[in-house]
């Protein structure tokens, strides 16, 4: 079985972060409160993506098989709210990035 460095799930990561589309601003304890009440659901109507479906139910289902269906779903429901965090504040750094891309081009001139 190959070895599977800690930096190959860095990549893979940054690479699916670079796909989920970052179209409008997210307020960070928003996402969060809805990835606690509504889970993946709740989160891939906000950021409309179906990544953000998938994540959060995938994580809560191991959480639910690790830790058994009493606390299983509320670790599901806090990891819900941190993906939803994290998830905002990466869609907002990358509309920063792209208007710091945007605006350098028209200072040059």
């Amino acid at each position: 079985m190959p070895d599977v460095t800690e930096s190959a799930y860095v990549r893979l990561a940054t690479k699916i972060w670079s796909i989920l589309p970052t179209l409008r601003r997210t307020n960070e304890q928003l996402a969060c409160a809805i990835g606690f009440l509504f889970g993946g659901i709740g989160l891939a109507i906000y950021f409309r993506s179906f990544v953000d479906l998938i994540a959060p139910i995938a994580i809560a289902i191991v959480a639910i098989a690790i830790i058994g269906p009493a606390g299983g779903w509320l670790a599901g429901a806090v990891i819900a709210a941190i993906y939803g965090f994290s998830r905002a504040q990466d869609s907002n750094r990358g509309l920063d990035e792209q208007e710091a891309e945007n605006a350098a081009p028209a200072q040059a001139t």
